[in-house]
């Protein structure tokens, strides 16, 4: 699991810390960063990837506006602790947006009295590990370990590697996208908008796609099949099946995906990710085109989830459906300070909402109280 995101000199993210439990909801006004937390997090695993300009190319942005305009600083820094089979590690890196590497780059084990031992170090266009010295001699995009080979690497580091790279944001979700016919692939999730969708399905064994069906049932009881299938031309397709009874018939409906409501669509592609190789998984607006019955159910199944999962909310049903223990250890305030920083905190750890909390479901707890009151209470307890 990853415990904690430091970063500094990404958009409005400035000397920003985040501390992550097995499910953590980001709360917050319109405006204060939630997404941008999400973005930095899908970033970070576009590092390890090695998969930079690709991953700006899907946002349609340019190196220069990945930079905090708020201060004159040029490369992001970025800090990771995260915990593999109860050993804690934690990666460090200086992203330089011009070159769209990192130029310096440090891979720790953090043993249980806080001292760091060094398993990986880039420095001065050197890198050292497992007592091998050399110097980088070929181009890389985001950090040179997405180009070293595993044998180079060694298990440890590779098996940190590939958990830093299994995290995608899903802040991109659209129904447009995944309504998209796309060509057959060998993806391991549906893509940041979900374009990926049907091709991803398709790929399923038959026993997952049982699986999915029954969970679907849950929220859709007429849903008796998913199919899909590959046109002449390469496209797959999507499509439901529906049983109905009319007149004490039953009457059976096949529908395309480009006619499939918003809200179910949405719901396929997040339940359908518990079957990709992701493990950590993070949702912008997860209450968005969901029915709040349905929603209550999502939540549950988050919750529950064996993976990592990070959502943004506005809505205080969200909250509502979590148990107070869980609410208190998931729910961070996101909020932006004069300067135009952004901070964080655990909401409950709030006196104010902390004692809403004795009285209160934590939505209604959200509700009584005004934010921007928090974010000032927020601060006084950060000392800021």
């Amino acid at each position: 699991m990853i415990t904690r995101i430091y970063i500094d000199n990404f958009k409005s993210l400035l000397d920003f810390e985040l501390h992550l439990s097995p499910f953590t909801c980001l709360i917050g006004l319109n405006g204060a960063g939630k997404s941008t937390v999400l973005q930095a997090m899908d970033f970070s695993s576009a590092l390890m990837l090695g998969k930079v300009k690709k991953w700006l190319d899907e946002r349609r942005w340019t190196p220069k506006e990945l930079n905090s305009g708020l201060v004159a600083r040029k490369n992001i820094q970025i800090h990771i602790d995260l915990v593999i089979n109860h050993i804690n590690y934690r990666w460090q890196a200086s992203f330089n947006r011009q070159m769209l590497c990192c130029t310096n780059e440090q891979l720790f084990k953090v043993e249980d009295n806080g001292n760091l031992e060094t398993l990986f170090l880039l420095k001065d266009g050197r890198y050292s590990v497992n007592n091998r010295q050399d110097t980088v001699s070929f181009e890389y995009e985001g950090s040179i370990l997405s180009q070293l080979k595993d044998e180079i690497l060694g298990k440890e580091i590779k098996i940190i590697k590939e958990r830093l790279c299994a995290l995608r944001s899903l802040d991109l979700l659209s129904p447009q996208s995944l309504r998209q016919k796309v060509r057959k692939t060998e993806r391991q999730d549906i893509g940041m908008g979900g374009e990926q969708l049907s091709a991803f399905l398709h790929q399923l064994k038959a026993d997952q796609k049982e699986l999915l069906i029954k969970q679907l049932q849950e929220y859709y009881p007429q849903i008796t099949e998913i199919k899909t299938s590959v046109q002449r031309s390469g496209w797959i397709q999507l499509k439901i099946n529906e049983k109905f009874i009319i007149d004490g018939k039953e009457i059976s409906l096949t529908t395309e995906a480009r006619h499939i409501n918003d809200g179910m669509l949405r719901l396929l592609a997040i339940l359908a990710q518990q079957f990709s190789d992701l493990e950590t998984l993070l949702f912008d607006e997860i209450e968005n085109g969901i029915n709040p019955e349905i929603t209550e159910k999502i939540v549950d199944a988050l919750v529950a989830s064996p993976k990592q999962i990070i959502v943004t909310t506005h809505s205080p049903m969200v909250l509502n459906y979590l148990e107070d223990d869980v609410a208190k250890k998931a729910v961070v305030l996101i909020y932006r300070r004069k300067n135009g920083e952004v901070g964080a905190v655990k909401f409950f750890d709030l006196t104010s909402a902390n004692k809403k909390l004795d009285t209160l479901a934590p939505g209604d707890a959200m509700l009584d109280l005004y934010l921007t009151d928090m974010a000032k209470e927020a601060d006084s307890l950060l000392g800021k």
